[in-house]
């Protein structure tokens, strides 16, 4: 215990609360505890943390959703989904069939499209590594 000052220290008192003290030690600090609306006061702080300590928890908190983020997710994601690929299909369609039908030479025509199709199969190899990374991504599950 500390001999400086009178009552016990605060490592007294968090001994005393952990179960850390000698019998010996235990008695003095509760005789000190006993005559001290201070210390009293302290150590109730402490019990009170160590309570709040106890009960806290390092999973992450459960996210409850909506019936809004139902719906998005039920029908506004699937729907918008299917407009974006529907009409991207429909515009690469028309351009396609404007882009053949133009007067434009044949050389041009396939420059234009070898490099359409480099951009596209670009992309898919990305779309492609990050689906795979993600499947075998180890801390997909650890959340902030």
């Amino acid at each position: 215990m500390n001999a400086s000052r009178p009552g016990a220290s605060r490592e007294d008192l968090m001994r005393l609360l952990d179960g850390e003290a000698t019998p010996e030690e235990r008695r003095a600090i509760q005789r000190r505890l006993d005559r001290s609306s201070e210390l009293q006061r302290e150590f109730a702080i402490f019990k009170g943390m160590k309570a709040h300590l106890r009960d806290l928890s390092f999973a992450p908190p459960r996210m409850r959703g909506s019936a809004w983020d139902r719906v998005r997710r039920q029908i506004t994601q699937p729907l918008g989904w299917a407009l974006l690929v529907s009409g991207t299909v429909a515009w690469l369609g028309y351009g396609a069939w404007v882009f053949a039908k133009s007067p434009t030479a044949v050389v041009a025509k396939l420059a234009t499209g070898a490099v359409a199709i480099g951009i596209l199969m670009l992309l898919a190899g990305v779309v492609l590594a990050r689906v795979h990374e993600y499947k075998t991504d180890p801390y997909k599950d650890v959340h902030r």
